[in-house]
């Protein structure tokens, strides 16, 4: 294994952190997106309820929402831990 620098080390680090960034960026952008389309679920025209695979979509997306949400808080751990390197 060739022997690298602390400059190259720190340089690559700081691609790693700016590509989870771009990651962190989209994946934010993707539960926006999922909680946006969870709320446009409306019951059918002359109905007052959601129907049931409404529902289940529904329950579905708040899953998802939720899980990416969990997603993006450990990924913002490792980046703050990636920049705290030194």
């Amino acid at each position: 294994m060739a022997n690298i620098t602390k400059n190259q080390i720190r340089a690559r680090l700081k691609k790693i952190v700016e590509s989870l960034g771009e990651i962190r960026d989209l994946v934010e952008q993707l539960k926006d997106e999922i909680e946006e389309e969870s709320c446009d679920i409306a019951p059918y025209e002359g109905k007052d309820e959601l129907t049931e695979q409404q529902e289940e979509r529904q329950e579905w997306l708040d899953d998802t929402s939720y899980t990416l949400d969990n997603q993006l808080d450990s990924l913002n751990d490792v980046i703050d831990e990636l920049e705290s390197i030194d």
